[in-house]
């Protein structure tokens, strides 16, 4: 297939991507991102019902869930202040009060939070996935709110510490408004300003 206009022929390698935990700011997670394993939107489905003639009438089935699986390399199990992490274990398990203190405890709890999502692809990319590109370079978004990290887990298989983990959310919020959007621009204008909050668009 041909690239439209100014896009390239694919999106490859190299995207930054941005964790928004809720009551916190943007975590860029692309230097210890290896691999994006799955990006699953809720299928549209539907069931063919018969009638009495033969025939078949649609019926609708809610659109599914959706997720996001990463694999990333943690480092440590910390979440310094709002916008640095080096692992993802206090972002699974919410502490009351967060350590930043070594050693870093990190203990199983109860607690869940929401999270805002970001993955850009550009031409040129910023410093982070919340930034905009450049107004004359080519771009591709995916945002997320109300997100909830659902899967965390740790593996040595290839003899290098990794984690999977997977964020879900429901295509809309008990009001009908989606909680996904994907964007592109073919660098004759800037995207829109990211979003800020894990529960929010601009």
């Amino acid at each position: 297939m041909t690239a439209a206009g100014n896009f390239p022929d694919s999106w490859e390698e190299v995207a930054l991507i941005g964790i928004i935990p809720e009551g916190g700011s943007e975590i860029a997670f692309g230097a210890l991102t290896d691999d994006i394993s799955a990006l699953e939107w809720g299928e549209k489905d539907f069931e063919g019902r018969p009638n009495i003639s033969g025939g078949r009438i649609e019926k609708k089935k809610p659109q599914g869930d959706e997720s996001i699986t990463l694999k990333i390399v943690p480092l440590t199990a910390q979440v310094d202040g709002e916008t640095t992490a080096t692992g993802v274990a206090q972002l699974f398990n919410p502490q009351d009060a967060g350590d930043s203190t070594y050693p870093i405890v990190v203990k199983n709890t109860r607690n869940r939070i929401k999270f805002g999502l970001i993955i850009l692809w550009a031409e040129t990319l910023p410093a982070t996935a919340g930034a905009l590109p450049a107004e004359s370079k080519t771009a591709y978004r995916i945002q997320v709110i109300n997100a909830r990290m659902t899967t965390y887990k740790l593996s040595y298989d290839d003899k290098s510490l990794t984690a999977e983990v997977t964020f879900k959310w429901s295509p809309f919020d008990k009001v009908g408004d989606d909680n996904k959007q994907e964007e592109s621009t073919d660098g004759t204008a800037q995207l829109g300003t990211a979003i800020s909050s894990a529960t929010a668009f601009p």
